[in-house]
């Protein structure tokens, strides 16, 4: 469960058509075609100081699709897997994993690769050993297959290859989708283009199987008598993720405007001086009755100027403030000011807390 923040840690992609929305981990882009041409002969060539495919391509002249990229992984310390993607696209580690199975993923060492004939800065398929899907594997995207004449590692240090078509030159290898879906691919559900947003992950379910009921034995009998694993699942929300994504969708530039079900505090009473007696004791009067109301309610009593309060309170973003002002406490009114619109009422002493409780029914209502 995701709530759109630029502040996220996690990439969403979202379908500019229909209502298809995915965990960029989870989302499988289709393959990507390029125009054909003519395949020419594969030729060794000489790249100095182009171990990353931007250098590459720069040196080359050419653009940077038409170039192959190899990122190394191993699974538990046990399986080293190369993974083939387009040079515009980045390997999804989760599809790696998933495909091939295992616990914990992480980035090659260099001795783990040179012990599959794998030059860092420099690795494809061609001149390496071959896969046994045991203890090396080779996997390449299908938008990688689809290139034309591309260039690829050499497995030479200062080396690549050109003139590279995947599909007659590339041996032995597993063709299985592990990029990352980016800005404009196709939606698998209706074919528009989607976009990539970020977003905070703010709850999620997990499917556990019977992995742990059968470590634990923990059975039920079926209607047969006969027992059987709990399937189980898991399901979690995030409390600090769901202050900081409540933070991120609802600020303005003075602070934090808090939706009235979280807010730490519903509303702020404050004198504009601590000094006044009457603003103090109708501040405090208001205070008393809104608690005695069930009201989440802070008197802001500190002996600060007034405009530090006001400021404070937009900052720590309370969604109600009532101000008791020397005029108004002359005239017997507050003034009340909702946070999320800034619209500003003067009432009454006596009926203030009843327009209280009314504005914050109607933020309620309003999930504000």
């Amino acid at each position: 469960f995701m709530a759109l923040a630029q502040a996220g840690e996690a990439e969403v992609v979202s379908c500019t058509k229909c209502d298809y929305a995915a965990d960029i981990e989870k989302a499988l882009p289709a393959a990507l075609e390029m125009p054909a041409e003519e395949e020419k002969p594969v030729e060794l060539i000489e790249t100095p100081n182009c171990s990353t495919i931007e250098d590459l391509a720069k040196f080359l002249g050419i653009p940077v699709e038409k170039t192959i990229k190899a990122v190394a992984f191993t699974i538990d310390g046990e399986k080293t897997v190369l993974c083939m993607v387009r040079g515009d696209h980045e390997v999804n580690d989760v599809a790696v994993q998933n495909f091939v199975g295992g616990n914990v993923i992480e980035a090659a060492t260099e001795e783990q690769l040179k012990a599959h004939g794998l030059q860092p800065g420099y690795m494809s398929p061609m001149d390496a050993d071959k896969p046994d899907n045991e203890t090396f594997f080779v996997l390449v995207d299908p938008s990688a297959m689809n290139v034309p004449n591309g260039v690829t590692g050499a497995n030479k240090a200062g080396y690549h290859y050109q003139n590279v078509n995947p599909k007659r030159d590339f041996k032995d290898v597993t063709v299985t989708t592990i990029r990352s879906m980016v800005a404009g691919d196709k939606c698998p559900h209706c074919g528009a283009p989607v976009e990539i947003m970020r977003g905070i992950e703010v709850g999620q379910v997990f499917e556990l199987g019977t992995k742990y009921s059968e470590a634990l034995h923990a059975t039920f009998l079926d209607q047969n008598g006969k027992a059987k694993p709990y399937v189980m699942g898991c399901y979690g929300i995030g409390v600090t993720r769901t202050i900081a994504a409540a933070i991120e969708q609802f600020h303005d530039e003075h602070g934090i405007m808090w939706p009235v079900a979280i807010a730490p505090f519903e509303v702020a009473v404050i004198p504009v001086s601590s000094k006044d007696e009457d603003q103090v004791r109708i501040a405090n009067d208001l205070y008393q009755t809104l608690q005695h109301q069930k009201v989440d309610v802070l008197l802001d009593d500190r002996k600060e100027r007034a405009g530090v309060k006001f400021n404070d309170a937009d900052l720590i973003g309370y969604p109600v403030r009532v101000t008791v002002g020397k005029k108004s406490a002359a005239d017997g009114t507050v003034e009340i000011k909702v946070r999320r619109t800034g619209e500003q009422e003067v009432v009454a002493i006596d009926k203030a807390a009843a327009r209280v409780q009314e504005i914050l029914a109607d933020l309620r209502s309003k999930n504000m």
